[in-house]
C-alpha cells in the first residue's frame, strides 16, 4: 500500500470494519475479546485511510455536480467552481491565514483541489494532460462518446476550477502546471517513504 492511500483501499478497510462489528453483533462477543479488538484495528485503518485525496476529489466531484452549471459543456463555469470551494470546506472566512487575500486563498484552493484530482486521475490511468486535453475538447466540441461519465465529472470539475482561478488573474497553462507541481510532489514523496 502506498503512503497516498487509493479510494479503493479505503472502501475495502471500511467494507472490513463493518464486517468486523457486524460479526462481532451477530455473536455477542463484548469487551476485551480478540475480535473486538480486531473490529477496532479495522475501524482505526479506515478511518485513517478515509483522508486521502480521491476521496476528498470525489466528494468535490459530488458538490461540482450539485450545482446546476457543475458539468455545462462547452463553457466551464467559474460560479460552480466557487461553489465546489466553498462545500468541500476550503473556503470560508476562518481557514484564511493572517495575510492572506480572499483571491490568494481562491488561488490556492483551486490549484490544491485540481492537485488532488490528478491523483483520482491517476487512479483512472491518466496523465494530468490527459485531463487538460480533456478539457481542451470539453471547451471546442464536447467530449467524445468513447469517454466514461466517472472521467467527464472529473474533468468538469478541473475545468470549473481552472474557470474560477482564471477569473481571479490566473493563465489556465499556469494553473495546469502549479497544479501538477504540487500532485508530483506529493507523489514524489509518497514513493520516497515508501520504496517498496
Amino acid at each position: 500500500m502506498s503512503t497516498i492511500p487509493t479510494h479503493l483501499e479505503y472502501l475495502a478497510a471500511d467494507l472490513e470494519a463493518d464486517a468486523a462489528f457486524r460479526d462481532i453483533w451477530h455473536h455477542g462477543y463484548i469487551g476485551d475479546s480478540k475480535p473486538f479488538r480486531y473490529a477496532e484495528t479495522a475501524d482505526a485503518l479506515a478511518k485513517r485511510l478515509s483522508d486521502n485525496p480521491s476521496t476528498r476529489t470525489l466528494a468535490a466531484i459530488r458538490a461540482n455536480l450539485a450545482h446546476p452549471a457543475g458539468a455545462r459543456v462547452p463553457v466551464p463555469s467559474a460560479k460552480a467552481g466557487r461553489a465546489t470551494l466553498r462545500a468541500i470546506g476550503v473556503l470560508n472566512p476562518g481557514r484564511r491565514s493572517m495575510g492572506m487575500s480572499a483571491a490568494d486563498q481562491v488561488i490556492e484552493a483551486a490549484r490544491d483541489t485540481i492537485a488532488e484530482a490528478f491523483h483520482l486521475a491517476d487512479e483512472y490511468g491518466l496523465h494530468p494532460d490527459d485531463i487538460h486535453d480533456l478539457h481542451d475538447l470539453r471547451t471546442s466540441s464536447g467530449f467524445p462518446d468513447h469517454v466514461e461519465q466517472p472521467v467527464r465529472d472529473l474533468v468538469c470539475l478541473v475545468g470549473n476550477l481552472i474557470a474560477l482561478a482564471t477569473a481571479y488573474g490566473w493563465t489556465e497553462e499556469t494553473v495546469m502546471w502549479r497544479a501538477y507541481a504540487r500532485f508530483e510532489a506529493r507523489y514524489m514523496a509518497a514513493l520516497m517513504a515508501d520504496p517498496a
